[in-house]
């Protein structure tokens, strides 16, 4: 694969990955539905809901989430390309987003091992830029990298 410049570009390696767009606050779910317009896709609860896990906890807060729509295990980019494209109807809901309401997106991918290559396009973090909302990633590696011994990183640089 080529980029636009006509050089080769690095694939991604994540055999598991998706992206999310989220909207967590203390409100109750029905008023981020409200400012948004529509329902979320993903997961979604209101402030003082039950968590289905064993316990009976309650959550401390409202999260409204919109799912890439693209399939799990294609790659980061495919994912926030798409995410984009869903939001961009709702652009000035999210840009004006009240007090109270935190927009955020969240990249998710699982390698095999922390030497797999991974591709951002630059332009993903400008546009979360744009839409005054948080980027998150969040990525796990066979091989343990990043775990703490002794309360330190077992790598060295």
């Amino acid at each position: 694969m080529q980029n636009l410049k006509g050089q080769n570009a690095t694939m991604s390696a994540e055999p598991e990955s998706y992206a999310y767009f989220t909207i967590t606050s203390s409100l109750p779910l029905k008023d981020i539905d409200a400012h948004m317009g529509t329902a979320g896709d993903g997961r979604c609860w209101s402030n003082g809901d039950h968590r289905k896990q064993p316990g009976g906890e309650t959550y401390s807060f409202s999260r409204w989430s919109l799912l890439s729509g693209v399939e799990r295990g294609k790659p980061i980019n495919e994912h926030l390309q798409s995410l984009w494209r869903r939001l961009s109807p709702l652009r000035e809901k999210i840009v004006q987003l009240p007090a109270g309401m935190e927009g955020s997106v969240s990249c998710v991918g699982y390698f095999d091992s922390h030497l797999d290559p991974l591709e951002i396009a630059s332009g993903h973090f400008a546009t979360a830029a744009y839409y005054r909302i948080g980027f998150d990633c969040d990525f796990y590696f066979g091989d343990d990298f990043g775990h703490e011994e002794d309360g330190k990183p077992y790598w060295s640089w």
